[in-house]
């Protein structure tokens, strides 16, 4: 009993000698911060200048307010999401997949709103436009609570009226 006590004071002594020697050897050095703004910020040539600029507004450094000035850019990610919820999001419910039909669907819904909201604002006819997106949201919350549920009837159902109701949305904006 002894000895195995002699050993374990030895170890944490060897231990002990290892931290110390290691701090010793360790340096702190400073950081150096570079400042771009000296240098002049090239919009055309590097986006990242923009995203940097917190003096341009944040629509304009996300990108936001460029990709709504472009209507057919936004015709196409609605419809790259329609076609998304049509084949994936079905495939995913009809052969169970929960968590990938889940991480699909709110996948796509990323920019869906802000998109048709962009599409409402081109239209004469705002308040039907702002109906029809209410109605499709409404499906959606209805298709991911089925999903959630792991209801695949519910789930194929409701996907199916999610996606009549975006493609009545995007016959009536386009």
């Amino acid at each position: 009993a002894e000895s195995s006590s002699r050993r374990q004071m030895m170890g944490q002594l060897a231990g002990v000698a290892a931290l110390l020697a290691g701090a010793g050897s360790a340096k702190a050095e400073s950081i150096n911060l570079f400042d771009d703004k000296t240098k002049g910020l090239d919009y055309k040539n590097n986006i990242a200048d923009q995203a940097r600029d917190v003096g341009l507004d944040n629509n304009i450094r996300t990108g936001r307010s460029q990709s709504r000035a472009d209507k057919a850019l936004v015709v196409s990610r609605v419809t790259e999401g329609k076609n998304r919820l049509e084949k994936d999001v079905k495939d995913y419910v009809s052969k169970a997949y929960w968590y990938d039909a889940k991480q699909e669907l709110r996948r796509q819904l990323g920019y869906m709103s802000g998109d048709m909201d962009t599409l409402i604002a081109s239209t004469s006819d705002k308040k039907t436009g702002l109906s029809m997106k209410k109605d499709f949201f409404t499906a959606v919350d209805n298709l991911d609570f089925a999903i959630r549920k792991k209801d695949k009837d519910s789930g194929l159902k409701y996907q199916a009226d999610a996606v009549a109701k975006l493609n009545d949305f995007i016959s009536f904006a386009t």
